[in-house]
């Protein structure tokens, strides 16, 4: 039996090859697709997340590429290539359902929308750790300053009036004694005495040269006389004089030596001396003045002696010392005139009633350069709490501000406290002030 042989027994594995790519460029999103052409197998492109292209291979392994080189690509007639055949991993639509699981390449692990390498969070320069670190800080040194007894500014108005000749030397020799016990006591001593050239202070305290006796910054005369009755006035009237003698943390002692009565009420003197600053509201005021007056019969029959050397009581400088807690000294009593005493008395009141002073000198760093324009204070109560407090430039910017100025703008060897604070410190034992260089000076608000 003759058996006609079919001519081109290939063409049908080549044609099922060309319908499977058609399909697949087509769209075809099915399940993996098998095609048998007689002993080969053709597996989709969809298959493969990896296969970059197509190619048909037949029975005996050659492939066929219809005149082309590098495999054959499924196109339409008009030439486009299909983006599934190229590219398995950009179109979800195309990717077979059984590897979406597992493949390495699943778009969720590189959407640069939630990548941990997103720029946008963790390159941007305004939230960085090191510029929230560093912008607005600074670095302080710490040094508490050395507290010091408060400076005390004292101011004598001595009776020049003809019956005052025996008082007036001992007022003479007993005042380097009463100004050597404050100052022996730590106390920064300034001496004002208002008198006449009757009375003139040798050294140490006064320079000895009469009767300019002089001798800054601890002792001034002011040459002027002062009557019977005009001690208070007289105070009052040379301020300009002995204005520069007072500090800002100095206490006030006011001392007059009479043996006669005021012309001046003790209210009237008492508003008008407080008026000239922060620094005069707590001023002491003490007196050797008369106990009791001449034409006290009773009295001069009991102390003849005191009696001839006494004028009239000194009332008004009572009541000023009972206002404002200072020392009241008899000018004679028991038939003596006791100076040494009083001056014993009043030294240690002074020294007594000297609390903190409100000056500290500027404490070493710990070896840093200073710039002054980075020097804060804190106070410290003592009891744990801390006050930041801002400066001003001098104590005329004071006002009633608790803040601290330096001595010398241009050469500071000191902080000082102004009045308000000074008043604050000075009314609290246990206080303390912390200076810290390196940040920028805090000034008020």
């Amino acid at each position: 039996m003759n058996t006609q042989r079919i001519p081109g027994r290939s063409i049908p594995g080549r044609l099922l090859t060309v319908c499977a790519l058609l399909s697949v460029a087509c769209g075809d999103s099915g399940s993996e697709t098998s095609l048998t052409g007689g002993s080969g197998m053709l597996t989709s492109a969809t298959s493969t997340a990896t296969q970059p292209t197509a190619s048909a291979t037949d029975t005996d392994g050659e492939s066929e590429s219809d005149g082309t080189s590098g495999g054959m690509s499924a196109s339409d007639s008009s030439g486009s290539t299909s983006a599934t055949t190229t590219d398995a991993t950009t179109d979800s639509s195309s990717t077979n359902a059984t590897t979406e699981p597992t493949s390495t390449t699943e778009p969720t692990t590189t959407d640069p929308t939630t990548s941990t390498t997103d720029p946008t969070t963790t390159t941007d320069p305004t939230t960085t750790d090191s510029d929230s670190d560093t912008e607005g800080s600074c670095a302080e040194v710490s040094v508490m300053a050395e507290n010091k007894k408060q400076p005390a500014d004292i101011i004598f108005a001595i009776d020049n009036s003809g019956s005052m000749d025996f008082e007036e030397g001992e007022v003479q020799n007993n005042m380097n004694k009463f100004s050597t016990q404050i100052i022996n006591s730590g106390i920064d001593a300034h001496v004002v005495l208002i008198s006449s050239d009757h009375i003139c202070i040798a050294k140490p305290l006064g320079s000895g040269t009469c009767p300019s006796d002089t001798n800054l910054p601890k002792y001034l005369r002011v040459n002027v006389g002062v009557g019977s009755n005009d001690a208070l006035s007289k105070i009052l009237s040379t301020y300009d004089s002995w204005k520069d003698m007072m500090r800002p943390d100095g206490q006030k002692h006011v001392v007059v030596v009479t043996d006669d009565e005021s012309n001046m009420s003790a209210a009237s003197f008492d508003s008008m001396f407080k008026a000239f600053g922060p620094s005069f509201q707590d001023y002491k005021f003490h007196a050797i003045a008369a106990p009791w007056s001449a034409g006290d019969v009773l009295k001069c029959i009991g102390d003849p002696f005191c009696c001839a050397t006494l004028v009239d009581e000194g009332k008004i400088y009572k009541q000023l010392v009972n206002m404002t807690g200072g020392v009241f000294g008899a000018l004679c009593d028991g038939g003596k005139q006791n100076f040494g005493g009083l001056f014993d008395v009043l030294s240690m009141d002074v020294i007594e009633e000297a609390t903190i002073a409100c000056e500290w000198t500027i404490p070493d760093p710990m070896g840093m350069d200073i710039d002054y324009g980075k020097v804060n204070v804190d106070y410290k109560d003592g009891m744990g709490g801390s006050q930041p407090i801002p400066t001003v430039p001098s104590l005329d910017d004071c006002a009633n501000l608790e803040a601290w100025y330096y001595d010398d703008p241009n050469m500071p060897t000191k902080i000082l406290a102004c009045p308000s604070l000074c008043m604050k410190i000075q009314g609290n034992p246990k206080a303390q002030v912390d200076v810290k260089f390196g940040c920028e000076s805090i000034v008020p608000q």
